[in-house]
């Protein structure tokens, strides 16, 4: 059978907009090919648990599937850029950063969330670019008053008959990239900053003469004549149906919306509006007008502005190239090189539990060496001093940018894990657990994380050493009665109902995105002691920082995967297998939702 196309769809949403995408998502489900899979990432700055679950009920198992993604740390990177206090004002430029954050994607659509999709949307994502920048449709509000197409014409100096509305947008991600879109947005709002439609004004003047002007049928907004079966219609500016009665189309809406069950809620929000408010609304496009009007008179001072400061030119960043499958590393040092060429002779001989690294000597752990379950005076106190002294040391080093964390997704699958569990994850960096350390102490306070870590961690001299030994960490040691004390002191921390990390791949390879073949110990535990394993897998993006290797620092998203409970009509030998099986089976698709490429590893050395 033939692999299904991709379409892959972007939203921005917060909580209070949550209903009316609902309304969305139910009519592009209800048109839905079983010819695609539909990928939905929505974007947010800290959505609830609750919305989460109310968007989530749209999926299955056959070809739709959301995902979602918080990006409050890359819109506050952003702000400080642009020297913007209140970062909030960004928010609304998110799509603007889509090219960036899928850098292994050639192509996206941009949905607002007060439209409904009256057939298939793949029919308008699979509309051929070319070469130009983006697809979209004029905005009929422009062609429609005087006062937008005036202000359009002087202060964004374009045709308004080709100024195209922003929230239906096909995206060239790859030509956007090539473009510098990001680079040249920052650069243009630090001279000027659009006050009318912000985004889209940038949008319109960044990309005029390169977008691809396509049938009005996929835009078709509540305003002048009505047209006979619209594609999308899109309630922009103030006609929205939740908030003023008889606008055009919202017997569209109210069919969607009694399909998503929020129908009776928003007529009831509706009735319950103030009059004041809605004769506030009904004067909002004069309003509006009136502030084109002002706004055009002003165009000769955009354009001082815009001309009179030369673009500063600066290095593209990784993030602004089209990124390979292949590990990146820019005028690396000659030893990071060479890890770099092992990891990839390694992976093409099929050995992903060698380490990559050279560890010094270590003396071998002896009985009584190791006080596991810090049952002494002497290690409760270190414990104690060792993660005091951890957290200050680690935030100096997020602070310093040498750790950058993007965020958290699917924290709700770490909460609804009530007793002990068993942590897996990839490891890449000698503080990929940074992020994991940080989620615990946020959402699940009451736990103690503990990980187990190598016998020669353990004995390692220096600062890292005191950490190793000291922040509830487990030495895997080769002595069989050390061992006997592991293994004995994990079937209590886990009837405590704590959690314990472990990296099944067994090996650190640097920067390795992809996730590895994974060993069996992390679900033997599990199975053996009856308790569930949450996945977890952190994707990175390149950041504009070079480390003291020459490398690009990463930046993290943590993703917390859904938990995978033994079975009890299966063996212990059977669990493991089928626990292991299921976490990279949930790792693989993360990977390849976030990188927008199948998981392959290189071909093999014959």
């Amino acid at each position: 059978m033939a692999k299904r196309k991709v379409v892959r769809l972007f939203f921005t949403v917060d909580d209070n907009y949550i209903p009316y995408l609902s309304v969305t998502i139910a009519s592009i489900a209800r048109h839905a090919s079983k010819k695609y899979t539909y990928h939905l990432t929505v974007l947010h700055d800290g959505l609830s648990c609750k919305s989460k679950k109310i968007l989530r009920k749209y999926q299955n198992n056959k070809n739709i599937f959301i995902w979602f993604m918080d990006v409050t740390a890359k819109v506050h990177s952003i702000s400080v850029k642009l020297d913007v206090r209140d970062y909030y004002t960004i928010t609304t430029y998110y799509r603007l950063f889509l090219p960036n954050l899928f850098p292994l994607f050639n192509k996206g659509l941009y949905l607002d969330s007060d439209i409904v999709v009256r057939e298939d949307i793949a029919k308008l994502y699979f509309t051929d670019l070319g070469n130009n920048l983006v697809g979209a449709i004029p905005d009929a509000s422009v062609q429609l008053y005087d006062e937008f197409g005036n202000y359009v014409d002087k202060v964004i100096e374009m045709d308004h008959r080709k100024y195209f509305n922003a929230g239906i947008l096909l995206m060239n991600f790859k030509k956007l990239r090539e473009f510098g879109l990001e680079r040249r947005f920052i650069d243009l709002l630090k001279k000027v900053t659009f006050k009318v439609a912000q985004d889209q004004d940038v949008f319109n003047y960044l990309c005029k003469d390169q977008a691809l002007l396509l049938d009005p049928k996929w835009n078709v907004m509540p305003l002048g004549e009505r047209m006979e079966n619209p594609s999308i219609i899109h309630y922009n500016l103030m006609f929205k149906p939740w908030n003023l009665k008889n606008i055009m189309y919202e017997e569209e809406f109210f069919k969607y919306a009694e399909l998503a069950g929020v129908k009776e809620t928003i007529l009831k929000n509706r009735e319950a509006i103030p009059q004041e408010v809605t004769d506030k609304i009904l004067q909002g496009v004069d309003g509006v007008k009136a502030f084109c009007n002002l706004e055009a008179s002003k165009a000769q001072e955009y354009h001082d502005k815009i001309n009179g400061v030369p673009e500063k030119v600066r290095e593209p960043s990784i993030d602004q190239r089209i990124r390979s499958d292949e590990p990146i590393a820019p005028k690396l040092s000659d030893e990071r090189q060479a890890i770099v060429d092992k990891i990839n002779a390694l992976e093409r001989s099929r050995r992903f539990d060698v380490d990559v690294e050279n560890d010094p000597p270590f003396n071998h752990l002896m009985p009584g060496d190791v006080d596991y379950l810090r049952k002494k005076w002497t290690s409760k106190i270190k414990t104690m001093w060792a993660n005091y002294y951890s957290n200050r040391y680690f935030k100096h080093m997020i602070k310093k940018g040498h750790i950058v964390i993007d965020g958290y997704e699917g924290v709700e699958n770490l909460k609804s894990v009530k007793g002990g569990a068993i942590i897996t994850a990839n490891h890449f960096s000698p503080f990929d657990s940074i992020p994991l350390h940080l989620a615990m102490k946020k959402f699940a306070k009451t736990k103690k994380l503990y990980k187990i870590i190598r016998e020669g961690n353990y004995t390692m001299p220096g600062l890292y050493g005191f950490f190793l030994r000291n922040c509830y960490t487990l030495p895997l040691a080769t002595n069989p009665t050390v061992l006997r004390d592991l293994y004995s002191s994990i079937t209590t921390i886990l009837k405590k109902g704590n959690y314990i990390l472990i990296y099944p791949e067994q090996s650190m390879w640097w920067n390795y995105r992809k996730p590895k073949p994974l060993k069996q110990g992390a679900f033997i535990f599990a199975s053996k002691n009856n308790v569930p394993v949450i996945p977890t897998f952190i994707t990175m993006r390149d950041t504009d920082k070079l480390d003291k290797d020459g490398s690009y620092v990463q930046a993290y998203t943590l993703h917390f995967l859904k938990p995978i409970y033994p079975d009890e009509d299966l063996s212990q030998q059977e669990n493991v297998n089928y626990m292991k099986e299921l976490n990279e089976q949930r790792c693989k698709e993360i990977y390849e939702q976030v990188y927008g490429v199948e998981l392959s590893y290189l071909p093999e050395d014959k």
